[in-house]
């Protein structure tokens, strides 16, 4: 038996206690609850008013971090001997703090992030139990902002139980979810799953996981608004291409296993995380449970968040005592938009864009491996990257040949550990966009991702190239293009902003 009813949980993913939702809830008001983004915001020009105190960001989930948690970021401080600083919080009683520390801004924009605070798990290994420590000198990561702090991306590494070295370092997207969305036409978004450890064939759905074979790759949704209420029409998903059999899809793509309704109502409000947006806003609990257990099934809530800029970030709820309503195979999360953790989008262009001037841009961003799905941490990786250089940079065409649809970059060298983006970045990767689908302006479903043998996290130790979609569009009047694919040995993603 299913009952239905309204949610009354904004922090599913770390505690379950109004207190520590009214707690935080009271400074994300402070930065702007109770305005609404209208459509012209959503694509606001890039000279946008930079913020004159902290911003908080929603940050949603990613393999191997933590769950949904909040950014705060002050590129501003109104001390003249106080650095720019950030840090990164969960929820509890009282809500923790996981991060801090400060950063210096390069002049195209990076935010180069030194930890002077971490917290880790204590001896137990319980996640509620954290303990601080003293980070090695030097442990740091990279963000990116949007102007007018709009959102972005951050890179913070994860530090395992009883450890103060750096594990992992995955990346997270952003979003200043300061004001519900106002669309009364609607806006079509083009999104891409956050992937997730690649599982084992003929795995079961598993949180942290992500199958490309039956699960959502990619795939655009019309949102709009009435009050409170957002409504999500249009919902399509597809899987990678790649993964297809006889698909229909743009690229030749089929549907996932399990998609979505066709159409979706959320309820947007001030939550934990800024004015977000709950899908599907009720809860529904299943009794006696799956197989008859006799615990109570609660159904897995997807929160999103939509910035001023225009940039959606999804964190689907992807919990192991969660189980969506009527799933088969049970799936540990809502499917609203992305498979994995979540989904990243970006509003579809009203006209199809110039690859041309798409692949001749400069670009920041990060390059993500998910990895394989192991228990309980997903091993993962990711690296600062550089796109944008020109076909006659040295090493480039080895990579890949150059055509007209093609950006070359790559990351950076490592300096004791870490990347170091003073140093010319490496020319190991190529980007092929290939055709822009002709019905929808912006997606490259069969683009196709180079890497050179050389790149640490290629894990086939020679020049592998796979098939992948991607979007590309413009926030705050700058293009960003976000991939997904997969080869041999794991998912990967790719987000770029542009920065000249």
């Amino acid at each position: 038996m299913q009952n239905s009813k309204p949610l009354k949980r904004p922090f599913r993913d770390h505690a379950r206690s109004s207190a520590a939702v009214n707690a935080i809830l009271l400074l994300l008001c402070l930065a702007g609850c109770g305005t609404t983004t209208s459509p012209s915001t959503a694509t606001a020009p890039a000279s946008a008013a930079q913020p004159t105190g902290p911003q908080n960001y929603f940050a949603g989930s990613v393999a191997g971090n933590t769950g949904l948690s909040i950014y705060t970021f002050d590129d501003a401080p109104q001390s003249p001997v106080k650095m720019p600083s950030f840090s990164q919080t969960i929820g509890g009683v009282p809500p923790q703090i996981l991060s801090a520390g400060t950063f210096s801004v390069s002049q195209r924009g990076l935010r180069s992030l030194s930890i002077s605070t971490l917290y880790v798990e204590n001896s137990s290994g319980n996640s509620l139990g954290l303990v601080p420590t003293s980070p090695t000198p030097g442990t740091g990561g990279f963000a990116l902002e949007l102007a007018g702090q709009a959102g972005g991306f951050v890179q913070v590494p994860v530090v395992l139980q009883n450890q103060t070295q750096l594990v992992q370092q995955p990346v997270t997207p952003l979003v200043a979810a300061n004001a519900c969305p106002n669309f009364s036409t609607a806006q079509t978004y083009q999104f891409l799953t956050i992937p997730a450890g690649v599982l084992p064939a003929g795995a079961m759905p598993a949180t942290l996981g992500w199958d490309p074979t039956s699960e959502t790759a990619f795939g655009s949704v019309d949102i709009s608004t009435s009050g409170s209420t957002v409504n999500f029409k249009n919902i399509q998903q597809f899987l990678l291409p790649s993964a297809s059999v006889n698909g229909s899809g743009p690229g030749g793509s089929a549907a996932p296993l399990q998609p979505p309704p066709s159409s979706l109502t959320g309820v947007c409000g001030p939550s934990a995380y800024g004015s977000t947006i709950e899908v599907p806003g009720t809860e529904v609990v299943t009794t006696p449970g799956v197989g008859g257990s006799g615990n109570n099934v609660d159904s897995p809530q997807a929160t999103i968040g939509i910035g001023p800029s225009g940039l959606l970030v999804e964190g689907n709820g992807s919990n192991p005592q969660d189980i969506l309503a009527n799933s088969s195979p049970p799936l540990p999360y809502e499917n609203a938009l992305g498979a994995g953790t979540g989904a990243v989008g970006l509003p579809k262009p009203s006209a199809a864009l110039d690859t041309g001037t798409v692949v001749g841009a400069q670009y920041l961003g990060f390059i993500y491996g998910a990895g394989q799905y192991t228990v309980p941490t997903p091993i993962v990786s990711s690296h600062l990257a550089s796109f944008g250089f020109p076909p006659t940079q040295i090493g480039c065409t080895s990579v890949a040949p150059s055509t007209s649809t093609v950006i070359y970059g790559g990351d950076f060298p490592q300096l004791n550990g870490q990347d170091n983006p003073s140093a010319p970045p490496n020319c190991d990767f190529a980007i092929d966009l290939g055709s822009q689908d002709s019905s929808n302006a912006g997606l490259y479903p069969n683009a196709k991702v180079t890497v050179e043998g050389g790149y640490a996290a290629n894990a086939t130790g020679a020049t592998d190239s796979f098939p992948a979609v991607a979007i590309a569009g413009q926030l705050n009047g700058k293009y960003a293009i976000f991939v997904i694919g997969e080869d041999s040995t794991q998912p990967w993603a790719i987000y770029l902003l542009q920065s000249n």
